[in-house]
C-alpha cells in the first residue's frame, strides 16, 4: 500500500510560478495577513478548515482564516511544502502539500510540531495562480492491530 510519502517521491514537479505562488502564500500565512491570504483564492474559491469551518468566496475564506488565526494558529509558524502536482490541462493543478506548524498547541495542552496535509486545486490565470479549493486536514493515528 502506498503512503503519501511514497506518492511524494514520484516525478510530479511544480513549475516555478507555482512554487513562487506558494512561497508568497506561506509568507502571508505566517504574517497572519487575512486579506492577503484570502487574495490567493479565486472569487468563487472555497476553504474548509481543519475544524470544519467553510469559507466560500474571498470574504468567506478571509473570515475562516481569521478565525483559525485567533484560535488554532495563534502563536504558530507554518511551512508548506508541495509534495505532488497533477496538471489537469494547461490551467489547472491538483496539489498535495505538507503543512508543518511549529509551536502548535496540542490537545493535551503541550506545544509542539503539528503536521497537516493540504489538498489544493489551483487555476492559472495569465502568469498567476489562484486557489479554487483548499482542504487542510490531519491524518488519523494508526489503529492498533486486531490480531
Amino acid at each position: 500500500m502506498e503512503t503519501m510519502q511514497d506518492v511524494g517521491t514520484k516525478d510530479y514537479k511544480a513549475e516555478p510560478s507555482l512554487e513562487t505562488a506558494f512561497r508568497k502564500f506561506n509568507e502571508a500565512f505566517n504574517r497572519f495577513d487575512t486579506k492577503q491570504v484570502a487574495a490567493f483564492w479565486a472569487e468563487d474559491g472555497t476553504l474548509i478548515t481543519p475544524i470544519g469551518e467553510v469559507g466560500k468566496g474571498r470574504s468567506g475564506v478571509e473570515a475562516a482564516y481569521r478565525h483559525d488565526c485567533e484560535t488554532i494558529l495563534a502563536g504558530t509558524t507554518s511551512r508548506f511544502t508541495i509534495s505532488s502536482v497533477r496538471r489537469l490541462g494547461d490551467e489547472l493543478a491538483f496539489m498535495d502539500l505538507d503543512h508543518e506548524l511549529q509551536n502548535f498547541r496540542m490537545p493535551d495542552g503541550s506545544t509542539g510540531t503539528m503536521k497537516l496535509h493540504l489538498v489544493v486545486l489551483a487555476k492559472k490565470s495569465g502568469s498567476t495562480w489562484q486557489w479554487l479549493d483548499a482542504r487542510p486536514y490531519a491524518y488519523l493515528p494508526p489503529l492498533p492491530s486486531v490480531h
